[in-house]
């Protein structure tokens, strides 16, 4: 056993149980109640007394929150996922308990809860691809809990349609909280209790592209997310356990260093990390060795998405949204215009984007991603607006009342399809080459001339001069060339936000600079100390 490890979860979690011991049940919702339920007993389990009240209570005020179909309401109302998640608890709690002589009172309540829950879980339905895992996994612990061989079919139902995972190991959510958090452990589950192992193959995909997306203090590069943690920081640490998994089991060097900075700090959640190592004691055996962070550039064609390391210094190029092939703006979309993050210890900049002034249309999002000949990334996008004539003769209508349709910017009463668009096209091309510690980056439009936005989002730090931004004793300098001193700056958000009285900001201290779409514009972007 790894005791350095488990004995930091077990005090961890000790300390979590004390601090749920003072917090009083009503209020909490059912998914954080049966957190604390299963916080409380494992502390118990692992030396930890005086939670045998508290534990009471928790579970009285869950069985009250528990509705007469057998599902809880969360998020969604009488919700068979929102349920999934606390009954994935109540039966992980229930397999620890068999294990153990005590609690059997509070392990005949949980049981009841679970049974309530079975008919309204068997013919429930989800909203989202990572729901699906998440449900399925609690039908798999229900069979468990219950033996009701019912079950059985409608997991498979589920699994026939196919793990939701592309060929570079990305989830159709692209998401780091739903990763580590729902479908990577559900489907951990599921190979578990079904005796699955191929479950575990796309688990193992997803995981090894943390090996360029976790910088040194376990910060996860999100900015490709379809979910709401695109504009997030989110850290390695909910990766834990399946990290250490597949670092043991494989022996892999690269999920040890990764595991062992999910780990640095703490780690948090420990009680749902210590809880999966109670069923499943792998997770405790002794890591591998860590390899060193790789160096270089990983590219993603399916995400459009590329990472770079140079000792100190990574960066992130995107060019994945997905709002020029639907339109919209939205949830469950990859929306962000951040096509460029540049870190060097802890001087970073957190986004460039770039917005020219054309039709509306907002901020470039490229459409493609290419590495040329020389190494450099290529990131380009055509966008297409212009202006309509009159409708064929066939297609005019005496009274003017024409299909509500849209252009791609906007709605009219116009039938747009059966127009003619006399098209304007402009064509965006950005070049970065990169080398150590500098980015060169060369910003090219071919199209009207227009005004141009380029705003650059810089971190914690001092701005000790407008584009130079200092934290720690790492400094990190952006330079231009072709930008217009005399132009007053302006970022356009774009139709799809600003309509709705909306705005596309990323979070640090903001810089914008004015530009022309006829003038090259080139940044330099360098970084010292901080190694």
């Amino acid at each position: 056993m790894d005791s350095l490890y488990y004995d930091r979860l077990v005090r961890s979690t000790h300390a979590s149980a004390s601090a749920l011991l003072a917090l009083p049940a009503p209020g909490l919702s059912h998914r954080d109640t049966m957190s604390a339920v299963k916080t409380l007993i494992v502390a118990d389990l692992t030396g930890f007394g005086g939670v045998a009240e508290t534990v009471g209570d928790l579970l009285q005020h869950l069985t009250s929150l528990q509705g007469p179909s057998g599902l809880f309401d969360g998020d969604n109302l009488v919700s068979p996922p929102d349920s999934a998640f606390t009954i994935n608890d109540v039966c992980l709690v229930l397999e620890i308990l068999e294990r153990s002589e005590r609690w059997t009172d509070e392990a005949t309540v949980l049981k009841t809860i679970a049974e309530r829950s079975l008919d309204a879980m068997i013919t429930g339905g989800v909203h989202t691809p990572n729901h699906r895992w998440e449900l399925a996994g609690a039908l798999a612990g229900l069979r468990r809990v219950t033996g009701d061989e019912r079950l059985l079919p409608r997991i498979d139902e589920w699994l026939a349609e196919g793990i939701d995972i592309d060929a570079d190991g990305f989830f159709s959510e692209r998401s780091a909280v739903y990763g580590s958090i729902v479908t990577g452990p559900a489907l951990v589950h599921l190979a578990r209790l079904l005796e699955w192992p191929a479950l575990l193959v796309p688990v193992r995909a997803h995981l090894r592209t943390l090996v360029s997306l976790v910088d040194d203090d376990g910060e996860v590069t999100t900015v490709h997310s379809r979910r709401q943690d695109q504009r997030e920081t989110y850290h390695a640490h909910r990766y834990l356990s399946l990290l250490r998994r597949f670092a043991i089991t494989d022996g892999d060097t690269q999920f040890a260093r990764l595991a062992t900075i999910a780990a640095a700090g703490g780690p948090p959640e420990a009680a749902r990390h210590l809880a999966e190592a109670l069923v499943d004691p792998v997770l405790t055996e002794p890591l591998p060795v860590a390899a060193p962070a790789p160096e270089g550039r990983t590219v993603w064609p399916t995400v459009g998405l590329a990472r770079r390391r140079s000792g100190a210094t990574t960066s992130t190029v995107f060019a994945g949204a997905d709002t020029r092939s639907t339109g919209s703006i939205g949830s469950g979309l990859a929306n962000s215009a951040n096509v460029f993050q540049f870190r060097h210890g802890a001087a970073r900049l957190r986004s460039l984007r770039i917005s020219p002034a054309f039709f509306g249309m907002g901020a470039f999002r490229p459409t493609t991603l290419q590495v040329d000949g020389d190494g450099a990334v290529l990131l380009t996008e055509e966008r297409v607006s212009g202006y309509y004539q009159p409708l064929a003769g066939s297609a005019t209508r005496p009274d003017g009342a024409y299909p509500l349709t849209h252009d791609g910017r906007f709605w009219a009463s116009m039938d747009f399809p059966a127009r003619t668009l006399s098209p304007m096209r402009l064509v965006t091309t950005l070049r970065i080459t990169e080398s150590g510690d500098t980015a060169e980056l060369e910003l090219r439009m071919d199209g009207p001339r227009t005004r141009v936005g380029v705003e650059l989002v810089f971190g914690d730090g001092e701005l000790i001069a407008p584009c130079v931004l200092r934290a720690g004793d790492a400094v990190l300098t952006v330079e231009t060339e072709g930008c217009d001193d005399e132009l007053p700056p302006r970022f356009d958000d774009g139709e799809l936000f600003t309509y709705v009285h909306g705005d596309d900001r990323i979070e640090g201290q903001r810089v914008v600079l004015g530009a022309w779409s006829d003038r090259v514009v080139r940044l330099r972007v360098s970084a010292r100390g901080g190694a």
